[in-house]
């Protein structure tokens, strides 16, 4: 048995997620929709999708029988509305994260999902690779004893971009926080939890500053500084006009872990796929993550194909309490740096 899929959005997204698909033995993608009849004819044309399953409105796959799961991959301001009605179509689904503006927005989604009894994770896709569970168990187990600190950053120069792109956009969650910066917040959660043997950690406080541009109203930059109920610290840098090493490393009183590539660990132009641990005073000892498949959405697409099929309405890769906690995050990270959308003032 396979999950049978539909994706909501035609663009970069939906199109790494649907060649993630084409590698996963667990699922098929079997509709797409779009806002214009051409681009979903496009994209079901590159994907093997049968032309009566390519829609031009989201409504039209929502209400497609045999769709059992859907990727929400259309802008963020977006995520909301169409989970919701996902929801009532009584379909299974994965929203790419973050899963909404704010906290008021993913309250609506889950208590959406829980209604309508369907399963729905946020799509922090590299949770779901092998070498973030390997990091993560490696700090349970206590290679670099005590932690203290979590470093984190990510970050890539987006002004070749131009203004046209959604980056640029306030009405479209443009800016660093929204794109990526839930990658080194959730992380720091992550290694925060597993330090103690538990699930992702709140942050009892969060400061932060960035950089919001006058003529856009969104974030260049922005860094932020965490504490945790267990004394462990985390320092985080975002920046879609900034670029900057995008390493991760975990600071104990062994020694440090670090992961030269855990966002995309796929992307071999980004850094070797291992973890390295240097104790004090001694050379790193690497350990290489070595996988015959490397689709790092392929991964992503398993765990929910794997939860769904068993029954399951969460993933342990990414819970609801999880997202909530990250939107939480999110939502104060953002005030303290000033930055506003319209979702907020409704």
């Amino acid at each position: 048995m396979s999950l049978r899929w539909g994706i909501l959005g035609t663009g970069n997204i939906a199109t790494t997620f649907a060649n993630g698909l084409k590698q996963s033995p667990l699922n098929s993608l079997v509709a797409i929709g779009s806002r214009s009849d051409a681009s979903a004819q496009a994209f079901g044309q590159a994907f093997g999708v049968t032309k009566a399953a390519c829609y031009g409105t989201y409504d039209a796959l929502l209400a497609d029988p045999n769709v059992d799961i859907v990727y929400i991959a259309t802008p963020h301001p977006q995520h909301c509305e169409l989970a919701i009605k996902t929801a009532k179509a009584k379909k299974h689904m994965l929203v790419e994260k973050p899963m909404a503006m704010n906290e008021r927005e993913v309250q609506l989604i889950l208590d959406a999902a829980k209604e309508n009894d369907v399963f729905l994770m946020e799509a922090y896709m590299y949770r779901c690779h092998p070498q973030t569970q390997k990091a993560a168990e490696m700090i349970k187990q206590g290679v670099v004893g005590e932690v203290k600190l979590v470093k984190a950053s990510f970050s890539f120069e987006g002004y070749s971009l131009g203004p046209s792109s959604r980056l640029w956009r306030n009405e479209l969650g443009g800016g660093a926080l929204m794109d990526i910066g839930g990658y080194p917040l959730s992380w720091a959660r992550l290694i925060a939890g597993a330090a103690q043997g538990s699930s992702p950690l709140h942050p009892t406080i969060l400061k932060g500053v960035g950089n919001v541009q006058k003529d856009t109203q969104v974030d260049e930059w922005a860094m932020a500084s965490l504490g945790f109920e267990n004394k462990i610290g985390a320092q985080l840098f975002v920046g879609v006009f900034a670029d900057a090493d995008c390493s991760v490393e975990v600071v104990g009183t062994k020694g440090t872990l670090r992961v030269p590539n855990l966002w995309r660990p796929d992307l071999a132009v980004l850094g070797p796929t291992q973890i390295e641990v240097s104790e004090h005073g001694k050379a790193a000892a690497i350990t290489p993550i070595v996988l015959e498949q490397t689709n790092l959405f392929t991964f992503e697409a398993e765990a929910v194909a794997k939860a769904v099929l068993s029954g399951k309405k969460e993933c342990d890769f990414m819970t609801w309490e999880d997202s909530l906690s990250q939107v939480r995050s999110m939502d104060q990270w953002r005030k303290e740096i000033g930055l506003v959308y319209s979702a907020d003032k409704q």
